[in-house]
């Protein structure tokens, strides 16, 4: 569950603990509560200020103290991809980025999506679900030019509506969506597909008590490349135990082909720049495994970032020879443990995933 505490998701919380074929749950969530959550939101008083995901996991313990419950405090961006598996992924979320970036790790593991929104201005609470497939639909095929322009902005529990920057949606709209979304879960999971609403939106328009139900088509123009679903062979190795040299020699590839390492979604920083003074530090690090406190600049203490040419999609083995990089191990480098690494040479790619203990 992605987007654990927000107007949808904190509704979802006890639905999903009361589901009989439920025995574990991964709680995602990179904020806290705030006394503004209170008015749409199912928590109280004594929550404000902890996090989301810790408030939700004891929520589900005392509901079903035979549940395990599993919380990552990080944005979904940053979280390893082997960490997402599971037989469902529900997204509750505020933002356009995120949801894209959950989309496209359920169609690369494979996972069954459910996605919810609501739009307060008309009383609208919507339930997307998607399984993953070649010629399936996926998320990013309903979208157009203006989708992706708006993509750096977030709408809190809508996602759908580009024209709304803060929902104010009441508890209501939220716990409708959330039940929506709960009942096309146990549908999965039951698996009763044939019921799911797969490929399809159900939109409910609770001001004119309307409900609509729209199919979508696999979008032969899609930016999401590919739509195929990745064939991952885990390792035995920790990042820690993995040295870069390793990594690269779990792949063959021909003389004439250049290997590259690459972790979809997550570029490489190369060097980072204060915007403030102008200083620049040489490194070689997955940029979303930064910390801030290695972000600060050693001349002002300003954040400093990695654009542009700073940035790589991927490395090669004169990338990492360079840096004295080859024989460290990935953790050096900012893998995680549960990442997903992809080889690629030439036309040929294979994908790994890492161990986590």
């Amino acid at each position: 569950m992605v987007g654990a505490g927000g107007n949808i998701g904190s509704h979802l919380v006890p639905h999903l603990a009361r589901m009989p074929n439920v025995s574990r749950v991964t709680l995602i969530d990179r904020d806290v509560y705030e006394a503004k959550n209170l008015s749409s939101q199912d928590i109280s008083p004594s929550d404000v200020g902890k996090r989301k995901v810790g408030v939700q996991a004891r929520r589900l313990r005392r509901i079903n103290h035979e549940l395990k419950v599993e919380t990552i405090f990080d944005a979904v961006e940053r979280v390893a991809l082997g960490r997402l598996r599971g037989d469902v992924i529900l997204a509750c979320l505020d933002s356009r980025i995120a949801r894209q970036h959950v989309s496209q790790f359920a169609w690369r593991l494979g996972v069954p999506l459910i996605d919810a929104g609501v739009e307060p201005t008309g009383l609208l609470a919507r339930v997307n679900v998607y399984v993953p497939g070649l010629e399936s639909p996926c998320l990013e095929c309903a979208w157009d030019d203006r989708d992706y322009e708006a993509l750096e902005q977030t709408y809190p529990c809508a996602g759908f509506v580009s024209s709304i920057a803060a929902t104010n949606a009441p508890s209501s709209l939220g716990a409708l969506a959330a039940s929506l979304q709960a009942i096309e879960c146990q549908r999965i999971l039951g698996g009763q597909f044939e019921r799911a609403a797969i490929g399809r939106q159900v939109l409910v328009d609770a001001s004119h008590h309307k409900h609509y139900v729209t199919g979508f088509r696999r979008n032969a123009t899609c930016r999401f490349t590919g739509h195929d679903i990745w064939r991952i062979e885990k390792l035995n190795s920790t990042p820690r135990e993995l040295a870069v040299a390793e990594a690269f020699r779990q792949a063959r590839w021909q003389s004439n082909s250049t290997p590259e390492i690459r972790v979809e979604g997550k570029p490489f920083a190369k060097r980072l720049t204060c915007p403030a003074c102008g200083f620049k530090r040489s490194l070689l690090r997955l940029e979303c495994s930064l910390s801030e406190k290695e972000r600060a600049c050693e001349q002002c203490g300003s954040r400093m970032i990695a654009a542009g040419i700073d940035l790589a999609e991927g490395l090669t083995l004169a990338d990492v020879a360079e840096g004295s990089s080859l024989h460290s191990s990935l953790r050096r480098l900012g893998f995680r443990p549960a990442e997903v690494f992809s080889v690629r040479a030439g036309d040929t790619e294979t994908h790994y995933e890492l161990a986590e203990v």
